[in-house]
Parts: structure tokens; sequence; C-alpha cells
């Protein structure tokens, strides 16, 4: 499965790219091994955008320290180790407390779901063999169901993209240094 399958149009994507000298293996296990707890940007901008959530009494168990595919906000709807990871699910990302519950969908739910005031979102992490080692990218797209939520969530895309652009690079760099031995990223203790 890919994004195509998925989410084949979007109003807005994100791409990003790092070549790594691992094999695809030791990328694959790497991406899997990135804590949330490495990754202070993530983790000062994740603060940031669910103070809201945290404050209202929801969301406190999301700072564990646990693996950054596991954190995400969308579910994992395909996986093919040592190639791909697909996560997708609709979200009202742009109210203050979240919105709605999402409810759980499929890849083809997903890719049909119409119901006004959502978007879908779908995002990757791919593994490409490339010049003896790994090309790693991710890509995010979001499609909203409808023109007012459209115009809803492009204004909070202004605010939160460079974030999650920087969030993807973070990413990134992490798994490319634990894939090429190098030294992990500080780790930030969040007490309980």
């Amino acid at each position: 499965m890919d994004l195509d399958g998925v989410l084949p149009t979007s109003h807005y994507v994100t791409r990003q790219a790092r070549w790594i000298d691992a094999p695809p293996e030791v990328v694959w296990d790497a991406l899997h091994d990135v804590k949330l707890t490495g990754l202070p940007v993530t983790m000062a901008l994740g603060a940031v955008r669910f103070l809201p959530v945290v404050l209202s009494g929801k969301g406190l168990g999301q700072l564990h320290d646990r693996p950054f595919l596991e954190a995400l906000p969308i579910p994992t709807l395909s996986s093919s180790p040592p190639e791909s990871v697909v996560f997708g699910g609709v979200l009202q990302a742009w109210r203050l407390r979240g919105g709605e519950e999402s409810p759980e969908l499929d890849a083809d739910e997903l890719h049909a779901w119409i119901q006004p005031g959502w978007v879908k979102a779908a995002m990757d992490f791919r593994l490409t063999p490339s010049r003896g080692g790994t090309e790693l990218s991710s890509e995010t797209r979001v499609l909203a169901t409808d023109p007012a939520t459209r115009r809803r969530f492009g204004f909070y895309w202004l605010f939160v993209q460079p974030g999650s652009t920087a969030i993807r690079w973070e990413v990134l760099t992490a798994v490319q240094l634990r894939a090429e031995g190098g030294h992990p990223p500080v780790v930030l203790r969040v007490g309980r």
C-alpha cells in the first residue's frame, strides 16, 4: 500500500527525504526505535500544540517515552518491512481541544470518507535502497472534506506546517544517527 492508494489527491503536502549510510533493514529498525523523548523539537512543539488538551484533563498519557511512530495522531494502515509504513485517518486538528474523537478507519474507509467537518490525513515513511545505503523519505498529505473545513484547516496549517516539517526533519536525523551508529539525540526526561 502507498499514499496514492489511500489519499491520491490532497490540498496540503509536505515531503522530506534523507540518504542514510545503512541498509534498509537497519534503517527500518532505527525508525521504529526512535522515542519521543529523544526528539526535543518534537516534544517542545507537541507540548505547545497539545497544551489545551492536557489542561482539559485529556491526553496526559501521551508524554511517556513511547516510540515516535506509536504516538502519531493517525493509526497505522499498512506496514511492509523494511520498505514502508503508512498511516492515515480523519482529524479535526485545527480545533483547540482536538475536536471530536476520530473514528477508526481502514484504508478503503478513509479513501471513501466524505463526512463534512474533517480532514483526511495520510503519512508514510518509505525506505528505498540507494547508492549503497537507504533513502528514507516521509510524505504527509491532507485533504479537507468540504470548502469550509479547507478554509479552517488552511489557517491552522499556516502556523503548524513549519513545525510539522521540522518534526519530520528531526525524525529523519534521529533515524540517521541511530542507523549509522552515531550518538543518539539528547534525551528529554519527562517526570510523571
